[in-house]
């Protein structure tokens, strides 16, 4: 397991990297088998607004084969917040290692459709302008083919509030969401 450290309004001491690596490495330990050799990413920072009682923020982002686990807690104390990250992470590895892992470790996986990728490249070359506000942050991510199941439960891996995938049975880009019912949505290109 590679670990990178980040640091925003947070001096980075051996004692803070020192805990959060052993935080991971029990966490490695626990499930070697599946994040051992992969990336992960922990961003430490501290809010400055003094508004903000639960300034001290740990987002560690682990990236799996095809897939990705993000969790983020935050709390008064950073040494807690690195805690309810590990917890957390600890559940959601537990949840993929028995809802992905399993169904998924023996299928193939089909490569995606090249000129697709090609398509998707070139729209991300052109102008994006919007009638109000501004773009403040931009992400790159690699796209993989699943099914829309598969793609509901890396939803749930990585806390956000919808998905981009590559339908396997169709080709197409979509996207799924989760509704306020508890639900999800899929959106599906009309050609």
């Amino acid at each position: 397991m590679k670990i990178t450290i980040e640091g925003k309004n947070i001096e980075l001491t051996k004692a803070l990297k020192d805990y959060v690596s052993e935080k991971l490495t029990r966490l490695q330990n626990h499930y070697e088998h599946i994040i051992k050799g992969h990336e992960v990413k922990v961003k430490l920072s501290v809010a400055k607004n003094p508004r903000i009682t639960n300034n001290n923020i740990t987002e560690v982002t682990i990236f799996l084969d095809g897939k990705i686990i993000r969790s983020e807690q935050a709390s008064e104390d950073m040494y807690a917040s690195i805690d309810l990250v590990a917890d957390k992470l600890d559940r959601q590895i537990q949840k993929y290692k028995s809802k992905v892992y399993r169904s998924y470790q023996h299928k193939e996986r089909p490569h995606p459709n090249p000129e697709l990728s090609s398509k998707l490249i070139d729209s991300e070359n052109g102008k994006v302008a919007y009638a109000e506000g501004k773009i403040i942050k931009s992400k790159k991510f690699k796209i993989h083919p699943m099914a829309p199941e598969e793609a509901a439960d890396q939803l749930d891996l990585i806390e956000h509030d919808f998905y981009v995938f590559i339908n396997s049975k169709t080709s197409s880009i979509n996207t799924i969401y989760r509704r306020k019912d508890g639900n999800y949505g899929l959106i599906e290109p009309q050609v």
